[in-house]
């Protein structure tokens, strides 16, 4: 399957909030009509992250666009931990459990970045990461749940906003250390050690019961490239 979405290179990309994006390669997500660009330094710093796809968190019977986000990944971490798929398309890889699995073991640096699509509370924001993180910190042994516990207060706190406003950037990284690194507006928030947490939060995307299913398909659609052909 082709990587479903409009790549451009330009003097500059006109953002949904009225702001560019400088000159760089950068991908348009066809729903939102977001821009991402191709590569980006992960919160924490480290090397870049590449883009492997887009989509848009909408809710409610009317498909209300709350915000874009994208998964970038350490590409060559990505080709040291995920030989067995290099060579297959897309469409494998969208309905392959085991691949999805291997990304939540969580030894590949990854960070998603989310750009809003309207204003909305900082508390309704935190609220609907407290009611997808919650459950998914509920499966896990005893220490772990108390250990993800703490550190989900910790992450509740990044949001005491009064609002984010439409083209607020969020930008959450994990790499195999457990660190959780993010920023909302390119303003660090406390880092946080939780491995158990770095998997809740790309649970989310990723996971078995993801907050999207057409939206976890379409964040892998560039793997292929990235990880190449096989020699």
């Amino acid at each position: 399957m082709l990587f479903r979405l409009l790549r451009l290179s330009l003097i500059g990309v006109l953002l949904c909030d009225g702001s560019y994006l400088a000159a760089q390669s950068v991908t348009v997500d066809r729903q939102s009509g977001i821009a991402f660009p191709v590569t980006i330094t992960p919160p924490g710093g480290g090397a870049l992250h590449q883009l492997t796809g887009t989509a848009t968190r909408e809710r409610t019977i009317f498909r209300v666009k709350v915000y874009a986000y994208g998964l970038y990944v350490d590409g060559q971490s990505a080709r040291a931990v995920l030989p067995t798929f290099v060579g297959k398309p897309a469409t494998a890889l969208e309905a392959d459990q085991t691949f999805f699995r291997r990304l939540l073991e969580m030894q590949i640096a990854m960070t998603l970045r989310l750009i809003m699509a309207r204003d909305v509370a900082g508390e309704a924001i935190g609220a609907a990461f407290d009611d997808a993180l919650k459950p998914r910190v509920a499966r896990l042994t005893q220490s772990a749940r108390d250990r993800a516990s703490v550190a989900l207060e910790r992450f509740r706190s990044h949001f005491n906003l009064n609002e984010l406003v439409r083209g607020t950037e969020i930008v959450f990284s994990c790499g195999s250390d457990g660190r959780l690194n993010t920023t909302v507006n390119g303003q660090s928030r406390p880092e946080i050690q939780s491995p158990e947490l770095c998997w809740a939060l790309f649970d989310v995307y990723l996971g078995e019961k993801p907050i999207s299913t057409t939206g976890r398909r379409q964040l892998v659609t560039g793997f292929p490239a990235l990880l190449g052909a096989p020699r």
